[in-house]
């Protein structure tokens, strides 16, 4: 059976993971979709007259802050590595601050929303419900957003199917499912099942199921986003690299030994609601 929430240390651990790799993860993680920050925005009701404020936790280098600064929302964006932050592009709107899920130094009752994009299965649990119940004003929205694996189109799906399920998708999910299987740490798993069973602090609403983030890349372009997993990362800290070996075996199955771009989607999961 899988731990109920998160350990202790495990934030800890992602901080040191993806520290590892701050810079790549700047340039080779995906964004999010906008009709989502557009939503999300829609949602949030600050007092009259002032500009909303969120919370952005384990925001890493920014990507999702930007997209609430890009509609005017004030953030105050924490992470734990200091690293990833290292890399996050400076905003007016946007004060970045180093300090762990559970304890953000906002002042009580001083949000209208709380964003977690793409890290709530490293910290969710009763410490950082109790942060976000301790931060959030009355009516505050939050949202844990995500993206499930991917799925490449190399041109071979037949007519009515976005995207194949020939040698190279194949290819690629043994890469995730078995090969990287030992380095996956234990909080994946919260990723795959879309953040279900882990404590939500509020009311939920029916989270957007038509939203896809997609990219058109090639090859390189595609190493470059496996080598900021988390899971790649801990096999090179134990010695162990197997982005090579995988890159030789895509470079036989990609058209154009990897030079054509190709589209790459990730369906975009989540959960959200108003704080309780």
């Amino acid at each position: 059976m899988p731990p109920l929430m998160p350990p202790a240390d495990a934030a800890g651990d992602a901080a040191d993971l993806f520290g590892a790799v701050s810079a790549a993860y700047g340039r080779h993680r995906p964004t999010y979709p906008e009709a989502f920050f557009e939503a999300f925005a829609a949602q949030l009701k600050p007092a009259s007259g002032a500009a909303p404020l969120v919370w952005d936790c384990g925001c890493g280098s920014g990507q999702a802050s930007r997209a609430l600064a890009r509609r005017g929302i004030r953030v105050i964006a924490t992470d734990a590595s200091a690293a990833q932050l290292a890399e996050a592009d400076p905003h007016p709107l946007i004060s970045y601050r180093q300090a762990p899920a559970s304890a953000s130094g906002l002042d009580d009752a001083s949000v209208d929303g709380v964003l977690v994009a793409a890290a709530v299965h490293w910290f969710a649990g009763d410490a950082f419900n109790a942060e976000v119940r301790r931060v959030c004003r009355p009516g505050a929205v939050m949202a844990w957003i995500g993206y499930l694996p991917f799925q490449v189109d190399d041109g071979s799906a037949p007519p009515g199917r976005a995207t194949a399920m020939g040698p190279l998708q194949r290819a690629l999910d043994h890469f995730y499912g078995e090969t990287l299987r030992p380095w996956w740490p234990p909080q994946r798993h919260w990723v795959d099942q879309s953040y279900a069973g882990l404590p939500f602090p509020g009311q939920e609403w029916d989270f957007p199921t038509d939203l896809w983030i997609e990219r058109r890349w090639d090859l390189q372009q595609l190493l470059g986003y496996l080598g900021t997993w988390s899971a790649v990362q801990a096999a090179r800290q134990a010695g162990h690299d197997p982005l090579p070996q995988m890159a030789v075996a895509l470079a036989q199955l990609w058209p154009e030994a990897g030079a054509m771009a190709l589209l790459v989607r990730w369906p975009f999961m989540g959960r959200w609601g108003v704080v309780r």
